[in-house]
């Protein structure tokens, strides 16, 4: 790692470096689907994604979104972060993080959050030295919208989009 490390928004470009730390994380997604998810980030007034650079290597990525829940109010929420693991301990994580909260800060949000699996306890220790309190522990379900649900919705003439009904 040589040069300076400076953090900018994510481009279709850094797909295929993003897809790969994204893989280091136990995510594997296909450089197509990368393209596919920084563009609709990009199109999100809700949505950002920062990359950690060196040069042209992508050495770590996080993605941050705006949220607002009824019973709870405004937030934003780190919806994902990697730093390669040949940088770890190199400061990456925390130039991500502080971008995050400059971004939550700029659209007057007080909290900022991350869910973190619970086998990553390396995570955990990182989140706590940044500054993030553990507020809960929670479980999360999952269910998989079945074909003849949105075969429905098609026949219908809904168009779903980005989790929408149009």
């Amino acid at each position: 790692m040589n040069g300076a490390i400076y953090v900018r928004h994510v481009s279709v470009k850094d797909a295929a470096q993003v897809a790969a730390l994204s893989a280091e994380l136990g995510y594997p997604s296909t450089v197509k689907d990368t393209i596919t998810y920084i563009q609709a980030i990009d199109k999100s007034i809700c949505d950002v994604a920062y990359v950690a650079v060196s040069g042209e290597t992508v050495l770590g990525w996080i993605h941050v979104c705006y949220t607002i829940r009824l019973e709870s109010g405004p937030f934003c929420e780190i919806g994902g972060l990697v730093v390669s693991r040949n940088t770890l301990g190199k400061g990456i994580g925390r130039l991500l993080v502080e971008k995050a909260k400059k971004w939550s800060a700029e659209r007057n949000i007080e909290k900022l959050r991350v869910r973190s699996n619970v086998i990553r306890e390396g995570s955990h220790a990182f989140y706590v030295k940044t500054g993030f309190v553990e507020y809960k522990q929670q479980k999360v379900f999952e269910y998989t919208i079945g074909a003849e649900v949105l075969n429905e919705k098609a026949a219908e003439g809904v168009k779903v989009v980005e989790g929408k009904n149009e």
